[in-house]
């Protein structure tokens, strides 16, 4: 199949999960047999085409013109993506299916799909309503009204756990069998070979001490908040404990800010975004890691009240 991949983030712009999925979902195919074509947003210096060991990834920029808000900035971005999966079709001809992720692209694939009668899979990662427990202002409404159409619009609809199905199917109304559960793969060979770096654990904590890890966006729905909450207690029980922070998002300077109100300069380190090896090396130096997700669409959600104490309970629980 010719199998055209429509997606705000791809490597090396890695916003949140959607990048690593496309990526390895791509290649897969590719190595399946497919010719998979992908499109996507430039970002930095990333070349306009790269072909990524068999998958053919064309980038696009955004308007030179300023937006007046983000989801203007989303629209200009779908109608350049539109313009470049044209150009691509004149010369290679159609493609056999349109994969789009999530809302971000929901204008291009909606528009190719009427242009060129090319049937749409919908990859739903995450809904508005989840990430922001329920609706509470216009840009949300818009945004979940789009999430709507996408998978009105969707001959197929994948999501990655059974909770996520039951989630499509209360917000959108959607037809059971319509709604795909296609779980996240998992690559087992990935820590293959990597051992603790004592040199790289040296440069985040002290060989005494037992580092706490979070490493993630840094945004609400993810819980770190909960889990600096929960840093005192810990630290009354451990000591040693030393929380590192890995990547980052819009609430970096409120954490910093809470973690020196907190009086924690020196047992909280925010290191940053890590990628490649890093993240490998990260996780063999850890010695717990830690998701206190207020919403995460792989797995069970727990209520927000529950996160500060799962957050202590699950560390105390881990080290007893």
């Amino acid at each position: 199949m010719k199998i055209l991949m429509l997606t705000w983030e791809y490597p090396p712009r890695v916003v949140g999960g959607i990048a690593r999925v496309v990526y390895d979902l791509s290649r897969t195919l590719h190595k399946d047999g497919h010719d998979v074509t992908v499109i996507t947003y430039r970002e930095g210096d990333a070349p306009y085409f790269e072909d990524d060991k068999g998958v053919k990834v064309y980038r696009v920029d955004n308007y030179m013109i300023n937006p007046n808000n983000f989801i203007d900035w989303i629209l200009q971005l779908n109608f350049n993506m539109i313009a470049k999966a044209n150009e691509i079709m004149l010369k290679e001809g159609n493609f056999d299916v349109i994969h789009a992720h999530d809302w971000l692209v929901a204008y291009s694939a909606k528009t190719l799909k009427n242009s060129y009668n090319i049937p749409i899979v919908a990859t739903i990662h995450a809904t508005e309503s989840g990430r922001n427990s329920g609706i509470h202002d216009e840009q949300q409404r818009y945004i979940n009204d789009t999430e709507w159409m996408l998978t009105y619009e969707a001959a197929e609809v994948i999501v990655n756990s059974n909770y996520m199905k039951n989630e499509l199917q209360r917000l959108f109304g959607l037809p059971y069998d319509k709604i795909n559960v296609v779980p996240n793969g998992v690559n087992l060979n990935l820590f293959n070979g990597i051992e603790r770096d004592y040199n790289f654990r040296r440069k985040y904590a002290m060989d005494n001490e037992k580092i706490i890890l979070f490493m993630g966006r840094l945004v609400y729905e993810k819980g770190i908040q909960h889990l600096i909450a929960a840093m005192p207690k810990i630290l009354n029980g451990y000591h040693d404990a030393k929380l590192i922070v890995c990547g980052k998002g819009g609430m970096e300077q409120e954490l910093r800010q809470e973690v020196n109100n907190l009086g924690l300069g020196n047992k909280v380190y925010f290191a940053g975004y890590m990628n490649g090896k890093d993240v490998q090396r990260m996780y063999k130096a850890a010695d717990i890691a830690v998701f206190p997700s207020t919403y995460e669409p792989f797995r069970n959600s727990s209520s927000r009240s529950n996160a500060f104490r799962k957050t202590y309970c699950s560390i105390r629980y881990r080290w007893a």
